[in-house]
């Protein structure tokens, strides 16, 4: 079977040529525009996709051209691997001296990063807006012409994207390594074909459909965003960044119908009063994934938007976006003693089990880790085959991914996500969750602004817990007092600091390295 991630938008294109396909930064597109634009950029790549792995760099975020040049990219038969502009230039540095890309696309965000020293780890064929034949700073490499849009090649309507294999690579996302060092997790055509074919059974986009974009192009998440829109001939509404945590407005001017962020934009939200009964009345659909999906946000949201049906979603980028869900209907949802709604069952197609430390699976009811199988599974980590055979294990004759997420399924075949294992830590020989932790403050507190993090850590022991919280009116002292009832001494943040808001990361979601450099600064 052959398939390409721009075969659905072309054919919309094909049969709503006017209709709305992406509206960012307050400038409308149409399908015919876009197609238009993006075809000549996979004219424009040539010959070079035609490699068995060629990779293209979208240095962009949110923007026309970061759009269009993955959508160029993928007709053209090349996998795209966005890179973040807010990213440390130290960062990008490894992953284009890891990727060695074969192009380039960039806005104008990403052109202004272009220092000399990324340049020497450039292709040296870039795309950007500006006039044809700028010249970028010369680097050891030498300067670069970049390419401009006048220097697209002229529009062929009898183009058509180039039919894949599904072990084709289809993206390449670099997500945070344990090491320090990214990891590229490898994406295939076909892991991507069958997650919008069990969405679009799920979901049954129309045209009419108006979706949200929250997320930044190096979180898988928006693979969604994009996609199922453009495959179903809907249209995309970028949320500015202004307004992101807070999109009230943004949702109610643009009567959007289908909604998908991060868990920690409801939280805020509602922090905000905003999630008042009633105030979005247009979503038929909302979606949420990255992190703990609070109960109480979901119940807020429910409120504000009594015509939506809500769902929760898990999945780590190695099994493609997502790959289990819960809908959402009341407290039988939520996981005992954490306060949070349960992940649900994995998708068709796709399995879930729990196994302990020897890799043995275990029955419902157990703890242990969480681990995946099935069609949407990554190829796996790109130029590490050691990583990839640390996380991707054949067990019983069957590939898994390990997740590193503690969970269990309940007796109903439903699971319950209990954190991260690397979230456990020990408090003077005790083994403590931090997340739950984090359950107890939220219900105390009445917010679900709140992180909790290991602190101090001496000689790589942790010696207590240090807990943040915003959107609150509770004293720290009697938050403290409260804990002390509830939990075991050693589980008791030492001290309890209000925020005026959580710092997050650029996915959405609560930033805790941050919380730990406050930490430091205030040490030093």
């Amino acid at each position: 079977m052959t398939f390409n991630l721009a075969s659905q938008f072309y054919e919309q294109a094909s049969v709503y040529p006017a209709q709305l396909a992406l509206s960012v930064g307050g400038v409308d597109h149409s399908y015919s525009e876009l197609a238009n634009r993006v075809q000549r950029i996979a004219g424009w790549l040539g010959n070079q996709s035609r490699k068995e792995l060629s990779l293209v760099g979208i240095l962009a975020s949110r923007s026309v051209e970061a759009y269009t040049g993955i959508l160029g990219t993928c007709w053209a038969g090349a996998a795209y691997v966005p890179l973040n502009p807010k990213l440390p230039e130290e960062r990008l540095l490894r992953i284009l001296e890891t990727t060695e890309l074969d192009a380039l696309i960039a806005d104008e965000q990403g052109l202004k990063l272009l220092s000399p020293r990324l340049l020497d780890n450039c292709p040296q064929r870039i795309l950007a807006p500006g006039a044809p034949g700028s010249l970028l700073p010369a680097g050891h490499g030498g300067a670069r012409v970049i390419a401009g849009q006048d220097d697209l090649p002229v529009f062929d309507p009898h183009d058509k994207p180039q039919p894949l294999t599904d072990d084709h690579l289809a993206y390449l996302m670099f997500t945070s390594g344990t090491t320090g060092v990214p990891k590229g997790v490898m994406l295939s055509v076909g892991n991507v074909r069958h997650l919008l074919s069990v969405m679009q059974d799920r979901y049954r986009f129309r045209p009419e459909d108006r979706v949200s974009q929250t997320f930044e192009l190096t979180f898988d998440l928006s693979v969604f965003d994009m996609f199922m829109t453009w495959g179903a001939g809907a249209s995309l509404h970028v949320v500015p960044a202004t307004q992101l945590m807070g999109p009230l407005r943004f949702i109610q001017q643009r009567q959007l119908t289908i909604w998908f962020s991060v868990p920690s934009t409801a939280a805020f939200m509602g922090g905000m009063k905003m999630l008042k009964p009633g105030a979005m009345p247009s979503l038929r659909y909302s979606l949420f994934c990255g992190e703990p999906l609070p109960f109480h946000s979901a119940e807020m949201w429910q409120q504000a938007a009594p015509q939506s049906i809500l769902d929760n979603l898990y999945g780590p980028t190695e099994a493609t976006v997502a790959c289990l869900v819960e809908r959402f209907r009341g407290p039988a949802n939520v996981t005992p003693k954490r306060g949070i709604v349960a992940i649900g069952k994995p998708f068709a197609g796709m399995e879930a089990a729990i196994v302990d430390s020897a890799l043995s699976f275990l029955p419902p009811g157990q703890e242990g880790e969480l681990a995946l199988s099935g069609k949407q599974l990554a190829k796996g980590y790109f130029k590490d085959p050691a990583q990839t055979a640390a996380r991707f294990r054949v067990l019983d004759g069957k590939r898994w991914y390990l997740t590193g997420d503690l969970a269990y399924q309940d007796t109903a075949g439903t699971f319950h996500h209990l954190g991260r294992i690397d979230h456990q830590v020990k408090i003077l020989g005790n083994r403590v969750e931090l997340e739950e932790v984090e359950a107890h403050l939220r219900e105390i507190c009445g917010s679900d602004s709140v992180a909790a993090v290991a602190w101090p850590v001496e000689n790589g022991l942790a010696q207590g817990i240090r807990a943040f919280v915003s959107n609150v009116n509770i004293a720290a002292a009697q938050v403290r007092e409260e804990m002390r009832r509830r939990l075991p001494s050693y589980m008791v943040p030492s001290q309890v600091q209000t925020l005026s808001a959580m710092p997050l990361t650029a996915s959405g979601k609560v930033d805790r390295k941050a919380l730990v450099r406050m930490l430091e600064q205030k040490q030093t």
